[in-house]
């Protein structure tokens, strides 16, 4: 197997579900042109972390991405071989030959001896093709005009990756809406039919309307495993779009209230419809199409090569090199191509018709991009009209249902009129969020079709590939030397720095381009709770020697990078590191560097995860805020008086999986992350030492009922097991075996390293604390 090959995984991913605040924006269907960053990358603007973190993390992840990604590489190495042909070229050669008999044959006598002839060589010989049309200069301009092709399709692959993610992730949220509002309505009509039979009971109800609630009841149950699989399907294919295998990802339980969008977007442009990456990806086709049509005339034309030689050759090795070996020639050739069976004009010809083509796909193209962006504002402007009458029937729905229960007991209305008030209250409602993720997605439409949501590429005025993109909000530091020390500074470099020592690496598999690394650097503290013993980040530029690049500019749009993490002590640590990234479907090499090489930013492991910290963004930092918001959050209760956080208690983690125990029942269960619990609720994280559940999207905090501080033995030599409470007291007991612990446990067996106590009918063994 390859060494960057990831398991299939078989447990959920350990993410904490995003909390967000972002205030909600009425739809105001204005439409007015958005420009700017706010344009370029608006899904930053919406106030939703949790969309910021999938796009992020997509951009890095995406196999799809990195397809394209590899595509721009080859078409640089593709332009460095265009622009290496004008070169002249030069071959360096040596030669032995032996030859028996030397008189040829027949020239030794019968019982003669043979004799070996042995000649020796050596030499230079060198060609030059005058570019005497230009054709060179044709050809070296269609590679790099494909290479702006190979980069802007790779912008296309990721808008469309945006676009899609966006939309799918929008869809999962309204899904979140109606799942709610099936489960209020559930709770409802589950109500009413309890009255119901209170009512039958007292002779006030008819067995008819009895049984036509019932079959309300379950009319409006069977929608909810409808919504939930829906919405579980939704989250594998976002999973898939985000680069990571379907089933490892946990998303938020917030509805489309937790974006913001703008107030309206401003009228069409052709300027931004231009800027569309495959508009532009088709310009520079366009573009190396002629170039190709030049190349093909110019072969027509007669063309000159130059050569020379220059050897020297002798019997004895001991004389090369002597003025009386020296050899040496010089040729000019001009040819001209008086019959190929009319191959050549054929070239021109198809030549003519590839640029054709190029230029009815561009017009093609852009009037797609018009209709994608006419049919995005028609609908946001239809949607905005059709979701604030729809709002005002579900407000209308909603008295009727909140009144219908008092006229119907004083005989106002009948009984089909009232359970007619409720499910339409549940329609017109779930119709609302439908339409109001069509309002949304419809601004994904919008923006994807005007080119939005992706860094804008702007082409140089001069011949080279792509201007420097200077970015003012970074860290511009000086060039360094990669030593065994570690660097504390964090940042992209002024000028590229050279990495000159040999230790272990650990390199990402994939290539990116300078957005893709900003990326990559938010997204790895958000996946992992340390990178340690990871001390610095290399971005190695990869040089394929493209002259029109400037290497200097660290954030050019020419240079792409690869990611090498270093500060590993042997090849095993490199190796152990590799693995943990595997596990979290991260592909990874381990290797030493056999040459120097240079890279364009020195980010230190240990300060990004501080900042990470800091934006309450990373692993850790959401995990702390988790704790501290279930150890200070009142115990609210179930319907039946149960205060949710004391539902279960935790007995043990193992393996991702949790031993709860029914403070109830005292039943055992073994849960894996993501479990459903009893009450709707869920087990949403779990670490060596804590887990969390959650009931009603708030979360509470369980620590392990009892650790076991250290196995003793007695004056007798039994052995005893000191166990600390896990409760607010922490109280400590010594127990020995055959003592009874908390929910009917009893210790079955004690040794130096574990206790082992039986649960429910299951043998959970209790780890001595290190």
């Amino acid at each position: 197997m390859s060494d960057d090959i990831v398991a299939v995984p078989e447990l959920a991913d350990d993410v904490s579900s995003v909390s967000n605040d972002a205030p909600f924006e009425r739809k105001a269907p204005s439409i007015h042109v958005p420009n700017g960053e706010a344009f370029n990358l608006w899904w930053r603007y919406t106030g939703n972390k949790e969309l910021e973190w999938l796009i992020d993390r997509a951009i890095t992840n995406s196999q799809a991405l990195q397809i394209s990604a590899q595509r721009v590489v080859q078409a640089k190495a593709r332009a460095v071989q265009a622009g290496a042909g004008s070169m002249p070229s030069v071959t360096a050669q040596a030669s032995y030959q032996a030859e028996a008999p030397e008189d040829g044959l027949g020239t030794v006598p019968v019982g003669g001896d043979i004799n070996t002839s042995e000649e020796f060589e050596v030499g230079l010989s060198g060609s030059y093709s005058p570019d005497l049309w230009g054709q060179r200069s044709a050809l070296r301009s269609s590679a790099e005009l494909k290479l702006k092709q190979a980069v802007f399709q790779y912008d296309a692959q990721l808008l469309e990756l945006i676009s899609q993610l966006s939309k799918s992730y929008f869809q999962y949220l309204s899904l979140n809406d109606r799942i709610l509002n099936t489960r209020e309505t559930e709770k409802v009509l589950t109500s009413m039919l309890l009255a119901m039979e209170d009512r039958y009971e007292q002779g006030d109800a008819t067995v008819v309307e009895m049984q036509i609630q019932r079959s309300a009841v379950f009319n409006s149950k069977v929608r909810l495993p409808t919504l939930l699989k829906e919405r579980d399907q939704l989250s594998y294919q976002i999973a898939r779009l985000v680069g990571v295998a379907p089933g490892y990802l946990q998303l938020t339980n917030e509805g489309l209230e937790s974006v913001a969008l703008p107030s309206g977007v401003s009228g069409i442009s052709t300027e931004y419809i231009l800027r569309r990456p495959d508009i532009r990806a088709i310009e520079s086709g366009m573009l190396a199409a002629d170039a190709d049509l030049d190349v093909a005339r110019k072969a027509l034309l007669p063309g000159l090569t130059l050569t020379a030689d220059l050897s020297s050759g002798s019997l004895n090795p001991a004389d090369l090199f002597q003025p009386n070996t020296l050899i040496w020639s010089t040729l000019a050739t001009l040819s001209a191509t008086v019959f190929d069976g009319g191959a050549k004009e054929q070239e021109v010809k198809y030549a003519q018709s590839v640029r054709n083509e190029l230029v009815e796909s561009y017009v093609d193209t852009v009037f797609d991009g018009l209709l994608a962006a006419r049919t995005a504002v028609t609908e946001l402007e239809f949607s905005g009209e059709r979701l604030a009458m729809q709002r005002e029937s579900a407000k209308a729905a909603k008295v009727a249902q909140n009144y219908g229960f008092e006229s119907y007991s004083v005989g106002g209305i009948d009984f089909l009129t009232y359970l007619d008030s409720m499910q339409s209250y549940q329609d017109r409602q779930d119709n609302l969020h439908q339409l109001e993720l069509e309002y949304y997605q419809a601004f994904v439409d919008f923006y994807s079709a005007l080119g939005g949501g992706i860094p804008y590429r702007d082409i140089s005025g001069d011949s080279e590939v792509y201007a420097g993109q200077q970015v003012s909000d970074i860290a511009m530091l000086s060039p360094a030397t990669v030593s065994k020390t570690k660097y504390k500074q964090t940042g992209w470099l002024k000028e590229p720095g050279l990495m000159k020592q040999s230790p272990w690496l650990v390199k990402l598999t994939g290539v990116y381009d300078y957005f893709a690394v900003e990326a990559l650097m938010r997204d790895l503290p958000r996946r992992y709770e340390t990178l340690a013993p990871a001390e610095s980040v290399l971005i190695e530029v990869i040089d394929v020697g493209l002259p029109a690049e400037d290497t200097s500019a660290s954030v050019s749009d020419a240079v792409w990078y690869a990611v090498n993490f270093s500060g590993f002590s042997s090849e095993e640590e490199a190796q152990q590191w590799c693995q943990m990234l595997r596990r979290n479907q991260q592909r990874c090499v381990v290797y030493q560097p056999e040459e120097n090489f240079r890279y364009a930013a020195l980010f230190d492991v240990e300060e990004t995860e501080k900042r990470s910290y800091q934006a309450g963004e990373s692993i850790l930092a959401k995990r702390h805020k988790a704790e501290h918001v279930a150890e200070n959050t009142p115990l609210r209760t179930s319907s039946g008086g149960i205060p949710l956080g004391q539902m279960y208690s935790l007995l043990k983690i193992e393996q991702g999986h949790a031993w709860l125990i029914g403070n109830r029942s005292y039943r055992v269960w073994r849960f894996p992350v993501g479990a459903r619990l009893a009450y709707d609720g869920k087990l949403k994280s779990v670490n060596p030492n804590r887990a969390v559940v959650s009931f009603d999207n708030r979360d509470y905090l369980l620590r392990p009922l009892y650790k076991v501080e250290s196995v003793e033995s007695g004056a007798e030599g039994n052995l005893f097991a000191r166990l600390r409470w896990g409760g607010p007291s922490g109280e400590i007991y010594y127990h020995r075996e055959g003592d009874r612990l908390y929910g009917k446990g009893r210790i079955e067996s004690i040794t130096e390293n574990r206790v082992d106590v039986r649960w429910g009918g299951k043998l959970i063994s209790l780890p001595v604390m290190e």
